[in-house]
Order: C-alpha cells, then sequence, then structure tokens
C-alpha cells in the first residue's frame, strides 16, 4: 500500500479516526466516555487508542463560549498530532471525512460545525500530500451497501440494480445497526473485527453505544475510500 488512508467519524462526544497504510491499522477515539465503560475496556483491549477529555463548563454563556472553543481548538490539535505520528507524511493521504447530519438540534450542529472545522483545517496545514474529501451520511450508507453486499438486479428489460442488506433494508436507509451488521457480515478488517462479533448481539437493538458506533462509520469511511483509489488505479 503506497498511500495513507484516514477515515474519520466527528463527533462532540466520541470522534473516531481509523488510518490504514503500510504501517498496518489504527483506531483512535477522542471520547467523554470514563474509562470503565464495558465496550471502551474491550475496545481498549484490541488495541483502540483512547483520549479520554472533559470540557470545562460555566453558566456564563459568553465564557462558555469560548472554554468550548479551547476545547474543540485542542481536540483538533491533538487529533492532528496523533495522525501525524501514526503515517507517513512523505506519501499521499487520504483523508475521508463523514459530514454533518442535519437531523440534529441547532445548538449541536453549530457545536459540530465549529469543531469539524478546526479538525478538517488543522490535517490540511499538518499533512503534507493531503486529499481531503466530505462524505454525506447518506452516501456514506449506501456505499457501505455497496461495499459489501452484492447488488439486485430488479430490471424486467433492461438492467436496474438495487442495494440492499441481506434483511432487505436499502442501503440509503441504514442506520447504525445496519452499519454494525455490515462490518461483520463485510469481514470488514479491522482491529475490533472479533470483539463485535462477541457482541453482535448489538445490531439487534435500535441503538448502538458510543464509541462503537463513531468508530465504525469511521472505519467505513476509509474502506470506501480505499475501494474508490484502487478501482481508479487499476
Amino acid at each position: 500500500m503506497n498511500f495513507n488512508f484516514i477515515g474519520i467519524d466527528i463527533s462532540l462526544n466520541s470522534t473516531a479516526v481509523f488510518i490504514e497504510n503500510d504501517k498496518g491499522k489504527s483506531i483512535l477515539s477522542f471520547t467523554n466516555k470514563k474509562d470503565n465503560n464495558i465496550y471502551i475496556k474491550e475496545l481498549d483491549r484490541c488495541g483502540v487508542n483512547f483520549f479520554h477529555l472533559n470540557r470545562e463548563t460555566s453558566d456564563n454563556y459568553s465564557k462558555n463560549e469560548i472554554l468550548k472553543l479551547n476545547h474543540y481548538n485542542m481536540i483538533s490539535q491533538l487529533l492532528s498530532d496523533e495522525v501525524i505520528k501514526l503515517i507517513d507524511n512523505s506519501k499521499q493521504t487520504y483523508c475521508q471525512i463523514e459530514g454533518y447530519s442535519f437531523s440534529k438540534n441547532t445548538s449541536s450542529i453549530l457545536d459540530i460545525v465549529s469543531l469539524s472545522t478546526l479538525i478538517r483545517s488543522n490535517l490540511i496545514k499538518s499533512i503534507k500530500n493531503i486529499d481531503m474529501t466530505i462524505i454525506s451520511p447518506s452516501t456514506l450508507k449506501l456505499e457501505t451497501c455497496k461495499l459489501v453486499y452484492k447488488p439486485i438486479d430488479i430490471g424486467k428489460r433492461k438492467p436496474k440494480f438495487i442495494f440492499v442488506n441481506n434483511q432487505g433494508i436499502s442501503g440509503g436507509s441504514f442506520k447504525k445497526p445496519q452499519m454494525f451488521r455490515a462490518i461483520i457480515e463485510g469481514n470488514i478488517d479491522t482491529p475490533i473485527y472479533d470483539m463485535l462479533i462477541t457482541y453482535k448481539d448489538l445490531m439487534d437493538r435500535e441503538k448502538i453505544p458510543n464509541p462503537i458506533e463513531d468508530i465504525i462509520d469511521a472505519t467505513f469511511a476509509c474502506k470506501i475510500k480505499i475501494n474508490e483509489i484502487r478501482n481508479d488505479t487499476r
């Protein structure tokens, strides 16, 4: 592998980074979850690098906004510094970041935009040969489906393909449980695969706990980009 590939899912609670290159596969999680969380303990055993971050708050509106900005700036700088340690900065780097979900409330989306902007900016400044792309949440879901499951031809006279999982759910309609299922059914090469198999009952729940869901999204952001570049260079 002559390139560095990075997938990032930005979250106010558990930003996740998946890196794949000649050095291997690495996962970073910048989380406000405590290290006694059962899933964090299991992920830690799999080699996930955790950075437990707590933000100072204030009842004063202005002060609290500045505290948030300083916190997001710290996360973005830390993330950039840690990523640099795990890549070969003399090689081409492809970085794919999941974009915003506008279903979130206004306050939350504004905070995510602030954090995302700082992270993107720091990575662009820190990584020499970076090709950064932003993938929308709906496209990430659909491309995950295409990566894992075979297309189904429903055309009568001409080929017409649809992409659904083994339960018949359309890729564009994937939610977190379907993303979890896809990483297992697709035998996706990740350091946490065996751990996910152990906790596969989670994919039958409506909500996947953090930081697992963010790590899965970051993983697919990276894998989709790898698949895209490989197809382009054939």
